[in-house]
């Protein structure tokens, strides 16, 4: 072996997550990338060109050295984003719950605005708990 070659190591890609778009793929290849780690996203291009193929492929998956899966899957778990819901502090009327949201109908502004043109009803304000699914006018 002369200087300029290199001895390759090879090591076997590990699948630590997966995704049903490319771009989902892409933004989590980012963040890894930037912590140094190497990464390959696999059947990106087969799931971009005809996004029906995904669930029968598994998505689009992001790929990293097995040595550093432990590490790119938790800069990933640390990089999703989470979404706590406000709720109202009202009570359900049927089962009692405090895990209500309020909401806007707007369903029939849009059957007005799609049958006539023009939206003649206002949105409705409503809540609905998350519990039982029930919605009641405020």
């Amino acid at each position: 072996m002369t200087n300029k070659q290199e001895k390759k190591v090879t090591e076997n890609f590990v699948t630590i997550a997966t995704y049903s778009a490319p771009y989902e793929a892409n933004l989590a290849k980012a963040s890894l990338e930037s912590a140094g780690i190497p990464v390959f996203i696999a059947d990106e291009y087969t799931i971009g060109i005809n996004w029906l193929y995904s669930n029968a492929l598994g998505g689009v998956k992001v790929q990293v050295p097995e040595s550093m899966a432990k590490q790119a899957y938790e800069l990933l778990s640390y990089n999703i984003p989470t979404v706590e819901k406000e709720y109202n502090g009202l009570s359900c009327p049927k089962c009692g719950s405090k895990k209500c949201i309020d909401f806007m109908d707007k369903r029939g502004t849009f059957i007005t605005w799609l049958l006539l043109g023009i939206p003649l009803l206002f949105p409705i304000e409503k809540s609905k708990c998350e519990d039982c699914g029930y919605c009641w006018k405020k």
